[in-house]
């Protein structure tokens, strides 16, 4: 039996893609409400538990194709992964996530700022894109690299990396 991991650890250094297989996003307004309902009510010493994930880790052949990624596998060691099961929390949280991104830079007194210089917390914007929705590749950052995703050729792909993960 494992420990309980922190969606921090759990995101560090991996890549998450969910497998042609699964089924697509289906979370209604119900499971939103529970989940927004559960993070608002945790007490402060508490951590929100999201339940069992499993994750199969993924050989050179899968994620070889993966070209806008592959640089964070090979270049910085990042671990490549398929979600067997948990997709549906995972999404929600990276919709969240950039929920927050887009909240936090359309405040007044972030208009005029760059990611690097608005913070939640201790940890600034950009940090909290870069360890849960997107990387761009130095040294032009025209590539961007998305830790969590569909594979390609899955049209709930474009649309989470279009109109949900859209640049804000």
């Amino acid at each position: 039996m494992q420990e309980l991991e922190s969606l921090q650890n759990i995101f560090k250094d991996r890549i998450f893609k969910i497998p042609d297989y699964q089924r697509r996003y289906a979370w209604t307004i119900r499971q939103l409400k529970d989940f927004w309902e559960d993070v608002v009510n945790l007490p402060s010493d508490r951590y929100h538990y999201t339940g069992l994930l499993s994750l199969k880790k993924l050989d050179k052949q899968t994620w070889s194709v993966w070209n806008d990624e592959k640089w964070l596998i090979e270049d910085r060691g990042y671990k490549p992964f398929h979600i067997v099961d948990g997709q549906q929390r995972l999404t929600t949280f990276v919709i969240f996530i950039q929920a927050i991104s887009e909240l936090l830079k359309g405040l007044p007194e972030n208009s005029k700022k760059k990611e690097d210089e608005i913070y939640l917390g201790s940890f600034s914007l950009k940090t909290i894109k870069e360890s849960y929705l997107v990387i761009e590749k130095p040294p032009r950052f025209i590539i961007r690299s998305y830790k969590f995703g569909y594979e390609t050729d899955n049209p709930s792909f474009k649309f989470l990396r279009h109109r949900m993960l859209i640049p804000v």
